[in-house]
């Protein structure tokens, strides 16, 4: 069986012809060269927007006030968490423009050729769990707001339906792939952004700033408001593995790194902070919050309110849960290079609905929600800020295209294989990083051994990267890598042709 990097190299005319709407894109994880990069940094940015103009984003501005803090105390932890988890995550909008490919095969570079699957696996774990948010929080507005309009039923069947409504949705356009995907955003940004605003209209006359809990979750006002930063920073980082699906698609010779950065960054930042405050203002106009913040938004929503509300439930599908059903077929691509991105994608949503059904009808979604995005974050945090220090220290922005590829050729050698395809120099201060942030994680499900060595605070997020970032630059000062000098040549040749 032959790898998707193989069949392309069989089948030239991929690159262009299939990333357009309504076509099929066939082309994987492998290179795209720079002649075929038709996206521009306007595209990036409606894509970042768009996607994050759904429910399931929503529900994170509404977590906040879940854990006892009034309106702009989490209108303002939001804005921290993104403003700190952009920062971290420069570098890997950059990445891909380097490369021609995503970002997990990128870190190929810095954790060698089967280190690249501790990134995979990665934005794999962040790709399904956010999909699966995305289904769940869509499907059940769509049965809650039915049930309200026309009678129908709200029982366990009429939410299987719902869910596999979404569900069937978000699939069908993930396999047409990136143009697809691109096209859809000039439609849902219009359509979802009068929506929210009707919603602001629709919610404002319960408006009330004040806490809606007299008690905070862990206990007093700065442990929970950092919790809430943190929860924050996990926006951005979600995506620093997956930005590279889109940024591939840009020409570095057209448009600047500047351009690229600043187009990504807005993006992430104008539809996250956009919904964080959509889910903070009307968390903050119920008469009491329950487990289901879409159960909320439905019951108070004023009657003509309710068709819109269906709406936007079902283009939420179309932005968020697409692109990390997209993007999860990519990564699962890139571990099992022999499956071609279509039979990935169908495989990593069949997960993505059974995660669904486990973390919200198995266990409470708020705290099924916070607990992954903490522990995710201790893993993210150390893999950005190691593949972040490699893009500035250890290859200063220059890599090998073709040597990146080798291992979807089922090769071994090459430039980044180092020790077994390991780069040990990164991949030892990832995984210490990470335990480390694991040793300190503290949430409303768990609590670990050294949870209060800061006062009730959650520092793993800090901690995981400090000490990962920290052991790697050890490691490149009394261990250089090499052939930086070859990645800059083939830049160069690159360019040339």
């Amino acid at each position: 069986m032959t790898s998707s990097a193989q069949r392309r190299a069989q089948t030239p005319e991929v690159g262009t012809k299939a990333d357009r709407f309504g076509r099929v894109e066939r082309a994987g994880v492998d290179y795209v060269p720079v002649s075929e990069r038709r996206s521009t940094p306007g595209n990036l940015f409606r894509v970042f927007v768009g996607g994050n103009l759904a429910l399931s984003v929503v529900i994170f501005g509404w977590l906040p006030i879940t854990f006892g803090l009034s309106f702009w105390q989490a209108v303002a932890s939001s804005a921290v968490g993104l403003v700190i988890g952009l920062l971290l995550m420069v570098p890997m909008t950059l990445l891909g423009t380097r490369t021609g490919t995503n970002n997990p095969v990128s870190s190929g570079a810095h954790f060698g050729m089967r280190g690249r699957l501790l990134g995979s696996t990665l934005t794999l774990l962040f790709a399904i769990a956010y999909a699966a948010i995305a289904v769940w929080t869509s499907g059940e507005a769509l049965v809650a707001g039915a049930h309200r309009l026309f009678g129908t039923a709200q029982d366990n069947t009429a939410f299987l339906i719902g869910y596999a409504v979404i569900a069937v949705e978000v699939v069908l356009i993930a396999l047409y792939g990136h143009g697809t995907i691109v096209a859809l955003q000039k439609i849902i940004i219009p359509v979802a952004g009068i929506l929210l605003c009707a919603g602001v209209i629709a919610y404002a006359p319960g408006f009330d700033p004040a806490p809606a809990s007299t008690e905070y979750l862990l206990g007093d006002f700065w442990p929970t408001w950092f919790f809430a930063v943190t929860i924050s920073i996990g926006g951005p980082l979600s995506y620093a593995p997956s930005v590279g699906d889109y940024t591939r698609r840009i020409s570095p010779r057209r448009f600047s790194d500047f351009q690229v950065a600043l187009a990504a960054c807005a993006g992430i930042f104008t539809g996250l902070f956009a919904t964080a405050m959509f889910g903070a203002f009307t968390a903050s106009t119920f008469d009491a919050l329950s487990p289901s913040y879409v159960a909320d938004l439905v019951a108070n929503a004023p009657a003509w309110y309710l068709a819109p509300l269906l709406v936007l439930a079902i283009m939420g599908g179309f932005g968020q849960g697409v692109i990390n059903i997209y993007a999860s077929g990519l990564d699962l691509e890139s571990i099992i290079p022999r499956l071609s991105r279509t039979q990935t994608t169908l495989i990593t949503s069949g997960v993505a609905v059974v995660i669904m059904y486990l973390g919200v009808i198995a266990a409470d979604a708020i705290a099924s929600i916070t607990a992954m995005t903490v522990v995710l974050n201790a893993f993210a945090g150390t893999w950005v800020v190691i593949n972040g220090i490699g893009f500035l220290v250890a290859r200063r922005g220059c890599y090998d295209p073709t040597a990146l590829q080798r291992f979807g050729f089922g090769l071994i050698g090459g430039r980044y294989w180092f020790l077994g395809g390991w780069n040990l120099r990164a991949v030892v201060p990832f995984l210490v990083g990470s335990c480390a942030g694991l040793l300190t994680v503290q949430n409303e499900l768990y609590a670990a051994p050294l949870a209060g060595v800061a006062g009730g605070i959650d520092i793993s997020l800090p901690v995981s990267m400090t000490i990962g970032g920290g052991l790697y630059l050890c490691a490149l000062r009394i261990w250089p890598e090499t052939g930086v000098d070859d990645d800059i040549r083939a830049v160069a040749e690159e360019a040339r042709r």
